[in-house]
């Protein structure tokens, strides 16, 4: 009998789009630990980003409103973007957080990498907490979106999600790790071990 929950083995992977930087998809041949093969297992490789709950000095919440194509509708989001090939996932936030806003923080927290997709790949979303944020210059507006600023209170944040204008799962898990005092234990428990 097969060992459970072994791994995979990938006999065959086969690019099918390259549509690089932002995704390829490619599929891949693998088998099973029981000796099952599937022909046809499909896979996505795509940017890993930061993700920030940016506070100011006087304790706003930074986040921004704009459009988002994948699920077709403006909404609310906080600072964040892809790491750049090579580059750190703090440094990465730093960048992100000073290009989107113009604000620096004082503090950095850590809150740990997950990825986003279990089954077929895809990216990994880089967690933080900033806090003490102040203005430093003005922000870059080089992306695609229309980008509107706001400092929100966390009443203001919580009745954001009450109507669904936060809805993006990254941005509602990332609210959870700030505010919930047991996974914030869990994850500086994380964070304090080997390799964490």
């Amino acid at each position: 009998m097969p060992p459970r929950h072994a791994p995979w083995t990938v006999l065959d992977s086969r690019d099918l789009l390259d549509g690089g930087p932002f995704l390829k998809v490619r599929v891949e041949t693998v088998e099973l630990p029981d000796g099952r093969r599937i022909p046809d297992y499909y896979q996505l490789d795509m940017p890993s980003f930061a993700c920030i709950f940016a506070e100011t000095q006087e304790g706003r919440i930074i986040t921004y409103r704009q459009y988002r194509h994948g699920p077709r509708s403006v909404g609310m989001v906080f600072p964040g973007g892809h790491l750049n090939p090579g580059e750190d996932p703090l440094e990465a936030a730093r960048r992100e957080l000073r290009e989107e806003t113009g604000f620096e923080a004082a503090s950095w927290t850590p809150l740990g990498a997950y990825v986003v997709n279990a089954n077929q790949g895809g990216a990994w979303s880089h967690m933080f907490h900033a806090t003490g944020c102040r203005r430093v210059t003005e922000p870059v507006s080089d992306d695609l979106e229309d980008t509107e600023i706001l400092f929100l209170t966390r009443e203001e944040v919580m009745a954001a999600i009450g109507r669904g204008e936060i809805n993006l799962l990254t941005q509602i898990a990332l609210v959870s790790m700030v505010w919930q005092p047991e996974i914030a234990g869990a994850l500086a428990t994380a964070q304090a071990r080997p390799g964490g």
